[in-house]
């Protein structure tokens, strides 16, 4: 009865999330975050927590086009917005229903030192089955490649979780990492961080931008996944 209940609050949580604008959601039971950091896992940011609710908004394909750009920034700091905002009613949803829950904000805070977030949403998405990880170490997922921004809830609600795709989207692509203006890509996923985040603040500078934060976007830029000629290599229409 239990695994019964959790599958189906695990179908109407999904259709709310996606009533309220996002793009993908995806269910990860909070165990399966056994290997990550002491400090940044489910259960040190929620006592008791059991389930993560990964959602997914897909960025406008054209924000990219000149990338790194206003438009872009603009697009990414608007949909880091609205995925705050549905995590936050996601949250307010399974309270509702008798369960505490807390959303992890889809950018800051994070800590700055270790360059790492409260949770890590790639690898939250990837357990939740939204994607795979990309040679730009990115999550990419087939509909949309890199190009969508990431937001988690945690929850004491037990759910049904969904398995992680088993699914190579690179192949034999390298064009992020021969595109990398920081050359930070070093392969196989490995990123240089320093000089991954080193990068955006000289560009938002030369874009006379206030908030330096993000705004390369290349290597999500020339990544052919989740593009028509890319589906279609995949068999999707």
């Amino acid at each position: 009865m239990k695994v019964e209940r959790g599958a189906r609050l695990a179908v109407f949580l999904k259709r709310f999330a996606s009533a309220h604008g996002a793009d993908m959601v995806g269910i990860a039971s909070a165990k399966s975050f056994s290997g990550a950091p002491k400090g940044h896992r489910p259960g040190d940011l929620l006592k008791g927590a059991e389930s993560v609710v990964v959602m997914a908004m897909a960025l406008p394909a054209a924000a990219f086009e000149r990338a790194p750009s206003r438009e872009y920034f603009m697009s990414y700091m608007v949909a880091n917005r609205e995925l705050d905002t549905i995590a936050f009613k996601t949250a307010k949803y399974l309270q509702r229903k008798g369960f505490r829950a807390i959303h992890v904000p889809a950018s800051p805070p994070y800590d700055m030192v270790e360059m790492m977030g409260d949770m890590s949403h790639r690898h939250a998405g990837y357990l939740a089955g939204l994607g795979v990880f990309g040679k730009n170490s990115l999550l990419l997922s087939p509909e949309y490649g890199a190009r969508m921004r990431l937001v988690s809830v945690i929850t004491d609600a037990v759910l049904e979780p969904d398995g992680t795709l088993d699914i190579d989207l690179c192949r034999e692509c390298t064009r992020c990492i021969k595109a990398c203006p920081a050359k930070a890509l070093k392969g196989s996923g490995i990123v240089d961080k320093p000089a991954c985040n080193d990068h955006p603040v000289g560009v938002g500078r030369q874009l006379q931008m206030d908030d330096w934060e993000q705004i390369c976007g290349v290597c999500i830029r020339v990544c052919p996944v989740g593009r028509t000629e890319s589906r279609k290599k995949l068999g999707k229409k």
